[in-house]
């Protein structure tokens, strides 16, 4: 591949996921890259018990009543467009938010529906130096919780576990604070993700401080690259948590808020170690070009010495090199002396060794 399309194809990357022209709103179509079933986790629970339950057919969930407790159904897999329309239909979900839903790479961000609350976030997590996101859909309402992530391993088991456990406040504190644990969740998971895009890029400076060359510059290139990323979702993330801990909504209550202004903390930290990064690989970079430029300006200081100890050589090699007639005593006497190629080297040796020695005088050398 090129370094043309190698361009495009990191341009590409970063635009998000989107519905062809034209297509009606809230017209619903398989994620890109998901296929096989559904996994839908139902979690159930109130003060004192909880109950946990997978099945693949929405249509049990209807059985869900009013008893009281707090109900969270959690989807894994976005093929299956009827699974995503039955829920549609049994919570009465608006169908722009489900067209967001199927629709990978969104940007994070908030909408407040007649009855219920719709946030869409990126968990973030960090393979081989690459940064992966993975949407998370969220939809509250008064004693529910719906999310939606893409296929693969369950991101908000530790949630699950929690509650199945009966830890800390969740049991007590209904769906709102349920929705606080899983932003929470996934504001956290940035932190790992931080962490080894930094233990990269000490690995880099350490390198550029050492040795720098090609390959450094490519590994700087591609942090650089995933912190632009990560930019990009991190300063709208920071705004759908400040925008939930700020505005007032029947299933915000006070109590609950507050943890949300916590969660809004820990979204503008993350940011700041991001932008943080973001000046380091850029100063790395200015590192790696200053060594390139001091290497070179090693390079044409030891050719200029070089240069510089020869050019007299050459003047006396230049002269006593002409044919003259050496009959004639003012042509060149020397040449016919017993020692005179002797005498040059001494000349030549004793010029070389005054030069070098101003040299490593004046500190040239």
């Amino acid at each position: 591949m090129s370094d043309g399309d190698e361009d495009w194809v990191l341009s590409a990357d970063m635009l998000r996921d989107y519905q062809d022209p034209g297509t009606p709103p809230g017209t619903l179509r398989p994620a890109e890259g998901e296929s096989g079933p559904s996994r839908i986790i139902v979690t159930s629970y109130g003060a004192d018990d909880s109950s946990v339950q997978e099945t693949s057919d929405p249509a049990s969930l209807d059985r869900l009543g009013d008893d009281g407790r707090v109900h969270w159904i959690h989807v894994i897999g976005l093929a299956d467009v009827k699974v995503i329309e039955q829920l549609g239909a049994s919570f009465l979900l608006h169908p722009l938010a489900l067209e967001d839903v199927m629709t990978l790479g969104q940007r994070p961000k908030a909408e407040d529906y007649e009855d219920s609350l719709f946030a869409i976030f990126q968990y973030l997590s960090v393979t081989a130096t690459r940064l992966r996101k993975t949407q998370i859909a969220l939809f509250l309402g008064k004693d529910f919780v719906i999310t939606f992530q893409p296929g693969g391993p369950d991101l908000l088991a530790p949630v699950r576990e929690r509650i199945v456990k009966g830890r800390g406040r969740l049991r007590t504190k209904g769906a709102c604070y349920l929705a606080y644990a899983v932003v929470d969740l996934v504001i956290d998971s940035t932190f790992p993700a931080l962490e080894e895009l930094g233990k990269e890029l000490d690995d880099v400076e350490d390198a550029i401080l050492e040795n720098p060359d090609r390959e450094d510059v490519e590994r700087l290139q591609a942090v650089r690259r995933e912190l632009l990323l990560l930019r990009q979702v991190l300063w709208a993330q920071r705004e759908v948590v400040g925008r939930l801990a700020r505005e007032e909504h029947d299933l915000m209550p006070d109590d609950v808020r507050i943890y949300y202004r916590d969660c809004y903390d820990h979204a503008v930290q993350a940011m700041e170690v991001s932008e943080n990064f973001r000046e380091m690989a850029s100063g790395l970079l200015d590192i790696y070009l200053s060594s390139l430029s001091h290497r070179l300006n090693e390079v044409m200081r030891v050719l200029t010495i070089i240069s510089t100890v020869f050019m007299p050589l050459s003047f006396l090699a230049g002269v006593y090199g002409m044919n003259f007639d050496t009959r004639h005593p003012l042509n060149m006497p020397e040449l016919g002396w017993r020692y005179g190629y002797v005498s040059f080297w001494v000349v030549a040796i004793g010029m070389v060794s005054v030069m070098l020695w101003q040299f490593r005088r004046r500190g040239w050398i």
